[in-house]
């Protein structure tokens, strides 16, 4: 099977606007290609605040366990096709979430973990399939994204297995985190006086 047997559905991204206005009341999150990496190291303060319709905000609100898919963006070296996990953290923090136009989501089939998807596209993606599935339109990249994940196999492993796999990666990246959150609030090294102190033991 492809990756594409693994979705239920997708949803599209919305803009919206900056500010408040009558036919755009809903006050979002909207998570961009900037957002991926912030998002995946438990940094959410920089996704920025958009205002959407009434429509757009019953149909294309983010649930847990959605997967977010830049589809157009990246670089000479990086491809697209990063994937952000909507978690509930932050939902908690940040409220209602959609995604940008240059982004799409996607909810997986009740077999699936969607943690298992996420972990697999960041191993595919990490491996730079992704640059085999990308056009260009006016100097800008974009993902054929349907035909990457029809192409792109996963094998069909039972849901117990899955779990499995995603307890594993879970702890593993839950002590990168603490690793990354202690090294960030370690006091700042005086080279000066460590300089001192190697002159005087040698």
């Amino acid at each position: 099977m492809n990756i594409i047997d693994t979705i239920e559905l997708f949803i599209s991204g919305d803009w919206g606007e900056e500010s408040y206005s009558e036919s755009m009341p809903c006050k979002v999150a909207c998570v961009r290609g900037a957002d991926i990496a912030p998002i995946n190291n438990s940094d959410f303060s920089h996704i920025p605040t958009r205002y959407i319709n009434r429509q757009s905000f019953e149909t294309k609100c983010l649930q847990v366990g959605d997967i977010v898919v830049e589809k157009s963006g990246g670089s000479p070296t990086q491809s697209t096709g990063r994937v952000v996990f909507i978690s509930q953290e932050l939902i908690d923090t940040v409220g209602a979430v959609v995604c940008s136009n240059f982004c799409v989501a996607f909810r997986v089939k009740g077999k699936w973990n969607p943690r298992y998807v996420f972990y697999y596209l960041q191993y595919i993606y990490n491996n730079d399939v992704f640059f085999n599935f990308e056009g260009k339109t006016s100097g800008l990249k974009n993902l054929q994204l349907k035909a990457a994940y029809k192409a792109i196999p996963i094998e069909d492993i039972d849901k117990i297995r899955q779990n499995k796999v995603v307890a594993v990666l879970d702890s593993i990246h839950r002590k990168i985190a603490i690793n990354r959150a202690l090294n960030q609030n370690l006091p700042p090294l005086d080279r000066s006086s460590e300089a001192v102190r190697v002159r005087r033991a040698a």
